[in-house]
């Protein structure tokens, strides 16, 4: 059996699960009273957005957004219902499916990204300080490798 968190372990988790959960709600709850978009659709528009021709195979899009395919499923069916995502089935192999962001998609990011920067920026560049972003930055990245490794994934998408 493992030994109990020490006092700066646990202030240590304490406060990482206070800031990911609270930062992730503001920035959704920002998203949402000022675009009517979810963190996670606006997620899904950036992934879309950085990719070659705009478009990702479903299935990696799911990996990307860190949720089931059904879940991404559902988000994916609302924002085409918006106009900001489309479906397509890949011409040399009928079972894989492509989701492609749309110009009103486009737009809709582009409008949100100002949301999402400043939001980012209040939350979490502010408070951490151009010093200490390095460090951050590599703690989170140890964090994200050590979980990769444990789920046998290789890439930070994974």
């Amino acid at each position: 059996m493992a030994d109990a968190l020490d006092p700066s372990e646990l202030a240590a988790w304490m406060a990482f699960i206070q800031a990911a959960s609270r930062g992730l709600q503001q920035l959704d709850r920002e998203l949402l009273a000022s675009h009517d978009l979810s963190l996670a659709d606006y997620e899904i528009l950036v992934f879309l957005s950085e990719a070659d021709d705009h478009r990702l195979p479903m299935s990696e899009l799911a990996t990307r957004a860190l949720v089931s395919k059904s879940r991404l499923t559902y988000r994916v069916d609302r924002l085409m219902e918006r106009g900001y995502v489309e479906r397509h089935r890949c011409e040399s192999d009928a079972r894989r499916v492509w989701g492609t962001i749309t110009e009103a998609g486009l737009a809709a990011l582009t409008t949100a990204w100002v949301t999402h920067v400043e939001g980012v920026r209040r939350y979490v560049v502010g408070p951490v300080g151009t010093d200490d972003l390095g460090v951050v930055q590599r703690s989170m990245e140890a964090m994200v490798a050590a979980l990769n490794h444990t789920n046998g994934l290789d890439s930070p998408h994974e």
